[in-house]
């Protein structure tokens, strides 16, 4: 009797095989299904980090249209969304082609805004140099804060140079005179001897 119930465990745990054309097509649908997920998962990634680069332009375009804009600051912000959307663009085949190409362009913008703002440092910097065109104890020499430019100066600049230099010269010549007649004077006073009256 035992054995009649064993005998009935076993035949009922046996379970039919599908054949083999169903188990590889089963096996090809699992993998498919595994590919479509993991270039779902990548192309959500890089969905995100480009929604997150493109707010990120879109507030440093703003910010650099601001007449007192930061643009050391933003030059550090927008090497920060540069990076963001070289990340998002970085699984480049395995995104989608209207992803890749929204990337792409937006990475492009972005380049350009980064290349514009290094643009504007370098004039602005050029132009606290050529405010730094200063006379120098009272106008005995100049220095030339146009370097940007190779050295060399506008007219108007070596005009002013010029001018500052013949009063430079002025100066010179009169405070010599000054000096030359004081020291006369000096020189008279102690050569000859004191009067008593």
């Amino acid at each position: 009797m035992d054995h009649a119930i064993k005998e009935a465990a076993v035949s009922t745990t046996v379970t039919a095989r599908a054949s083999l054309p169903v188990r590889i097509a089963i096996a090809v649908i699992a993998a498919i299904s595994v590919i479509v997920g993991v270039l779902g998962i990548v192309n959500l990634a890089s969905v995100s980090n480009y929604n997150q680069a493109t707010d990120s332009l879109n507030a440093n375009i703003k910010a650099s249209q601001q007449q007192d804009a930061d643009f050391d600051k933003l030059q550090t912000q927008q090497q920060q969304t540069d990076a963001q959307f070289r990340e998002a663009g970085a699984a480049g085949m395995l995104l989608l082609p209207n992803v890749r190409t929204s990337i792409e362009h937006n990475a492009e913008v972005s380049a350009k805004l980064t290349e514009s703002i290094r643009k504007k440092i370098g004039e602005m910097q050029h132009a606290d140099g050529t405010e730094a065109d200063t006379v120098i104890e009272g106008g005995q020499s100049v220095t030339d804060g146009g370097q940007g430019n190779g050295g060399t100066l506008t007219d108007e600049q070596r005009q002013k140079v010029e001018e500052l230099l013949a009063q430079n010269a002025q100066s010179a010549q009169s405070d010599s005179d000054d000096s030359g007649s004081a020291a006369k004077q000096d020189s008279n006073q102690t050569s000859s001897p004191a009067k008593p009256w």
